[in-house]
């Protein structure tokens, strides 16, 4: 089970560096519907959810 996990968390990434790319998360109606998606597909919580968008599409602080 553990490897379709990380196979579906794969996934989210490439999807989250796509629309990073293409301009699609620059509004903040945009990027809380992505968290809302990353909370939904991952049973994670805000924070978490939010750390996993960022470390996509290469924003750590």
């Amino acid at each position: 089970m553990k490897s379709r996990s990380v196979i579906k968390q794969r996934t989210i990434e490439k999807f989250i560096m796509s629309e990073f790319a293409q301009g699609n998360l620059d509004t903040e109606e945009q990027v809380s519907c992505m968290l809302l998606l990353i909370q939904k597909k991952l049973g994670m919580s805000v924070e978490q959810a939010s750390d996993f968008m960022r470390n996509a599409i290469g924003i750590n602080f």
